[in-house]
């Protein structure tokens, strides 16, 4: 398992998100996207994030001269 991806990070992560996780759901977790993830490192594959939907108003708005 990579080293940024452990149980203890996902329960962290699941805290924060204030996610309840069975006692074995953080290290099951960890362990069911290990394998993605390390691809993901190994082929510097970047996934760019979506602009949030609600500055498409605010592009309209300033393209219209409003």
């Amino acid at each position: 398992m990579p080293d940024d991806i452990s149980p203890e990070r996902v329960s962290a992560l699941a805290a924060g998100s204030r996610v309840a996780l069975p006692p074995d759901g953080a290290l099951r977790i960890a362990r069911a996207v290990a394998p993605m993830l390390t691809r993901f490192a190994a082929g510097a594959i970047a996934m760019p994030l979506e602009t949030e939907p609600s500055t498409f108003l605010a592009v309209q708005h300033k393209d219209a001269g409003r």
